[in-house]
């Protein structure tokens, strides 16, 4: 699309159209027979991280937006601008010609000359603002569609000199190329999932995976729901950006293509990694000794060097040439022969052997959303420092034992003061989840909660209500209320007893979670990941723990604030904000009842924990704070225009404010 009468889209502006024919190319060369599903799911892809961006624009309120944007809405065939009929001014006649939607309100923000107005679908707490994909630039003569994500930032920010702009633009166009892909993909794979369903008789989601894992002993239910997250990160405009990254390698090696690939290893002198006690040796010996038959060939004592395992993107396209010194001077050799066979869980660098054995999180030097995911050295070798802590913190509180840590086994990483070495030949050893699961357990992946269910029209979440409402013979709205409560009871104790009574902040948002059912009904919850929590060292110490942590671990801090917010963003923002969503919708319930069984429940905790006079004080301080009228939000998209490094947060209002949640 061209505004060149407005001359508010720049005819050399870089649009998602050369991304998408660098995507078509790739498809056309390998698989064209997919070129015409791609073609029919481009809008799908372009409208995908429109929303997203457009959402998280409203959300965050940059530059005032949000909270300068005019309300329109249309009532009885008339349009009513903050409550008052149209103004004589040139937008607001042009809107008056706009046939607008009597079941949706609408924010118009006002730029220098022309206008743009974002259809709302609607609105949650922490101003989560569900747009419908739908926005208009208006001016004095006409309106017309913005029909992507790269056109909307050229719109509103063109004028506002964000350093990051452009490559933020450029990760928008390269996301949307990446989630039409997706898309694709999606389109083909759900059918086929579909027709096997109709073959094994499966009437719904949960019968299917019952049946195939009778069918196929090797079928994994929980690795299904891993790759089941199309769309990403529910909240991030940059969801699915992956950049230096072709797009054969997005489809060879991305969770939501469903294929396994080689893992490669390379071997380092042990005088040159720092590792943990655990060692690969112990989990996968067979490529250990075939790597130290390859290192006897070469005329190299095995005992001298440490086998770790590679991303294969990072071994073809990062590992030659950040050590390139290194693989000269016979520090780091590169290896053919040993391969073991994986498959991606829902983060792309996280992945899960086909045979036995633990999950290895590795180094990938590309970013993807906002970050660079390699591994820091701090990281990989705090893992069993935080494993004994989680274990000695669960020994003592033994009622917790429905909050489970899915535990890191073991970590590596190159030593250097060069920090891009130190972070791209590092890994991290966890638990396998299916190793852990009792009979009968169905163990998935948090972002597949809102992810779309390949047996039905609606997500994940609401095919685990409809099993609920079905056995407990409830209406939904009963159902979602008594499963919501089942759920926060089996999760808010855990994650506020760490944090209240030890300092412990756990990054505890979708991606990092993993509730457990039994026959539709929440069992147990796994929590994984140690690299994004805050632990707060005065409570700590005064728990008479102090494990010793690596140098410059910035999961260590001294600022309550940091923990506050870590767990708050987290936990209440993320993870139940989005289930609550997806319970109204469900439901039909208004949204203050799920946040006030929220509250009710977290007064519950805090009261028990305050009956511990050693902590009453910390008690106080965790109230104040978690019923404050407003919460600091995560900026996403203002940290990507920004360039920011750091964390930037937005004001935003909390629906736990209040001393008290109602009585009964």
């Amino acid at each position: 699309m061209m505004f060149s009468a407005a001359g508010k889209i720049r005819k050399d502006f870089p649009t998602p159209v050369v991304e998408e024919e660098k995507c078509l190319q790739f498809l056309q060369e390998h698989h064209p027979s997919l070129v015409p599903v791609f073609l029919r799911q481009k809008e799908k892809g372009r409208t995908g991280i429109l929303c997203k961006l457009a959402d998280s624009v409203l959300r965050e309120n940059i530059e005032g937006m949000y909270d300068e944007a005019e309300d329109v809405q249309m009532r009885g065939g008339v349009i009513w601008v903050d409550g008052k009929h149209l103004s004589t001014e040139p937008i607001h006649q042009t809107l008056s010609a706009i046939p607008l939607d009597e079941n949706l309100t609408y924010k118009l923000i006002h730029r220098d000359g022309y206008a743009l107005l974002f259809a709302i679908r609607s609105e949650y707490a922490f101003r989560m603002v569900e747009t419908t994909g739908e926005i208009l630039y208006i001016d004095h003569r006409d309106s017309q569609g913005v029909s992507s994500a790269a056109e909307l930032v050229e719109l509103l920010f063109h004028d506002r000199n964000f350093p990051n702009f452009f490559p933020f633009i450029h990760e928008l166009n390269n996301g949307t190329s990446n989630l039409t892909l997706a898309y694709l993909f999606d389109e083909i794979w759900k059918e086929e999932v579909k027709q096997d369903g109709r073959r094994l008789e499966a009437d719904s989601l949960l019968e299917y995976l019952e049946k195939k894992q009778k069918e196929n002993g090797v079928f994994s239910p929980s690795l299904f729901f891993e790759q089941l997250v199309v769309e990403g990160h529910h909240l991030h405009p940059g969801a699915k950006t992956k950049l230096d990254l072709s797009y054969e390698d997005v489809f060879r090696y991305s969770p939501e293509f469903h294929q396994s690939y080689s893992l490669r290893f390379v071997a380092v002198r042990r005088e040159c990694i720092a590792v943990t006690d655990a060692s690969i040796d112990i989990y996968y010996r067979s490529q250990r000794d075939a790597a130290h038959q390859e290192l006897l060939q070469y005329g190299l004592d095995p005992e001298q060097f440490y086998i770790l395992p590679a991303h294969p993107w990072q071994f073809e396209n990062a590992i030659p040439s950040i050590y390139q010194q290194e693989i000269q001077a016979g520090e780091v050799v590169l290896l053919h022969e040993p391969r073991m066979e994986v498959e991606a869980t829902s983060s792309f660098r996280t992945v899960a052997p086909v045979q036995d054995g633990p999950v290895l999180k590795l180094a990938v030097n590309s970013q993807m959303t906002s970050t660079v995911r390699s591994i820091s050295s701090q990281t990989a070798l705090n893992s069993t420092v935080f494993t004994s802590l989680i274990q000695s913190v669960m020994e003592r509180e033994n009622k917790l034992k429905g909050f489970v840590p899915l535990n890191e086994l073991g970590g590596a990483a190159f030593r250097s003061s060069d920090d891009l070495k130190s972070r791209n030949l590092t890994m991290l050893l966890r638990e396998d989840i299916d190793d852990v699961l009792e009979e009968g357990e169905i163990a998935v992946a948090g972002m597949a909660l809102y992810a779309g269910s390949p047996y039905s029209d609606q997500t994940v979440l609401k095919d685990f209500l409809d099993h609920y409402a079905r056995e407990e013979k409830r209406k939904p709205d009963a159902a979602a209320g008594d499963f919501f409560q089942e759920y926060i009871e089996t999760v808010l104790p855990g994650y506020l007893t760490l944090m209240v009574k030890y300092g412990i902040a756990l990054e505890g948002h979708l991606q990092n979670s993993i509730p457990v059912f039994r026959n539709g009904r929440i069992s147990r919850f796994f929590f994984r990941d140690w690299g994004g929590a805050r632990i707060y060292t005065d409570r700590l110490r005064k728990q008479r723990l102090s494990p010793v942590f690596a140098p410059d671990s910035v999961s260590v801090t001294n600022k309550r604030s940091e923990m506050h917010n870590k767990l708050y963003y987290t936990v209440f923002q993320n993870h139940l904000g989005e289930m609550i969503r997806q319970l109204v919708q469900y439901s039909g319930k208004a949204e203050e009842v799920f946040w006030e069984q929220v509250k009710k429940l977290t007064n519950k905790l805090l009261d028990t924990l305050a009956l511990d006079e050693e902590i009453t004080d910390q008690v106080e301080e965790d109230r104040e704070f978690l019923y404050q009228s407003t919460v600091m939000h995560k900026s996403l998209t203002k940290m990507r225009l920004t360039g920011s490094k750091s964390y930037g947060y937005s004001e935003v209002p909390n629906p736990l404010a209040g001393e008290k949640a109602a009585e009964e």
